[in-house]
């Protein structure tokens, strides 16, 4: 089967869908053209799946760049499937595929936000959006949540086009990952309490309710002689104003920026407790690597995350509630805690492998394909 992919914006959980699905054996019969800007995705992809399973098109941001080069591809290859990722990607590839009889997979990464359809000019995309995407041949959500979001907010589109599939994880590298050894972090006092932020620096993320949290630990909770340390990770869009907020309160000896790592597992078994603290979450992918790690988790009720928290030993708190997370985090860490989450963590590999939502991923592109 040949595939045409698409993506405006490959970062974040579109880059780790793209990492953790196409390696599965499943897909070993498919071949896939991406087009999407080459920010370092060609190499990040060549390192994590098969020789030859998936090549990456270079494109410009945009959408006339993207819709003049499915056209073009189209025009040179006969494809099985268009597959887009993200609303962007999927809005320009709907629009590229007109006149043609070639199914349209679009795959939800991000949700609709209250926001986003405001005033008499959200409106009107609302309107446009609905038209189009009742022309999609399907849309596949990550999360049960994602699905229920594009119900929400474009109820016109048909329900038997959306089809959630809980996304998963490559739960081995996690399980089976060596802890690191924190005492070679620069300024990281021996019997620290360490939490860990692994996400980017989104709005969606919650990283001022951590900063937060930590302000009211470090005021009023913090365990008696733990110094209180947050080691984040990488960059992303909002870092310096997260930092600059932080700073703000006064906060800045209790965070370390370390460089984006490629062994989280080993940094989420080293921490006292992962910090998820989302406003808000297509899937929340993080908070499964946790769990398959074996690694202790505090978390928000927030869309997308809590049903993959639902049933763990994971506590969680409102999306927003700082004093919440705050406790979350103290009982996430308290004696014992990762024994708990040890326990449970046959039940995460179980519940999060990835080859389970590969394989209903493959079964609907045979569907779609075999539709049309």
């Amino acid at each position: 089967m040949r595939i045409l992919m698409t993506a405006l914006w490959p970062v974040g959980g579109i880059r780790a869908f793209l990492r953790y699905m196409y390696r599965e054996e499943v897909f070993a019969d498919c071949q896939f053209d991406l087009i999407a800007p080459d920010e370092g995705l060609t190499e990040h992809l060549d390192e994590h799946l098969p020789p030859g399973r998936l090549r990456v098109f270079p494109c410009e941001r945009g959408s006339k760049a993207l819709i003049r080069q499915v056209r073009a591809r189209r025009r040179e290859h006969c494809y099985d499937l268009l597959h887009s990722h993200g609303f962007s990607a999927g809005t320009a590839s709907e629009l590229a595929r007109t006149g043609t009889g070639t199914p349209h997979l679009l795959t939800a990464h991000d949700m609709f936000l209250p926001t986003t359809f405001s005033g008499w000019k959200g409106s009107i995309k609302r309107t446009a959006l609905q038209a189009l995407f009742k022309r999609v041949t399907a849309i596949h959500a990550v999360s049960g949540d994602a699905g229920r979001n594009i119900r929400t907010y474009l109820p016109r589109v048909s329900e038997k086009r959306i089809h959630p599939i809980l996304h998963g994880v490559d739960t081995s590298l996690f399980s089976e990952a060596i802890p690191m050894d924190l005492s070679s972090v620069d300024g990281l006092p021996e019997n620290a309490l360490v939490i860990g932020f692994f996400a980017r620096f989104m709005a969606p993320k919650g990283f001022r309710t951590l900063v937060d949290a930590v302000e009211l630990l470090v005021r009023d909770r913090a365990p008696k002689g733990r110094p209180i340390r947050v080691l984040t990770f990488g960059w992303g869009g909002f870092i310096r104003e997260d930092y600059g907020y932080l700073e703000s309160r006064g906060l800045s000896e209790h965070f370390l920026q370390l460089p984006a790592t490629e062994e989280p597992g080993r940094w989420m078994k080293s921490v006292d407790v992962v910090a998820m603290p989302s406003r808000w979450e297509a899937c929340g992918l993080l908070a499964m690597e946790a769990l398959s790690a074996g690694a202790p988790i505090a978390g928000t009720r927030c869309v997308g995350l809590r049903e993959v928290l639902e049933g763990s030993p994971a506590p969680t708190c409102e999306p927003g509630d700082a004093r919440g997370f705050a406790e979350a985090l103290l009982k996430a860490s308290e004696p014992g805690a990762r024994d708990t989450f040890q326990a449970y963590q046959p039940d995460a590999i179980r519940r999060f492998s990835i080859a389970r939502p590969a394989k209903a991923l493959r079964a609907l592109y045979s569907e779609l394909a075999g539709a049309a």
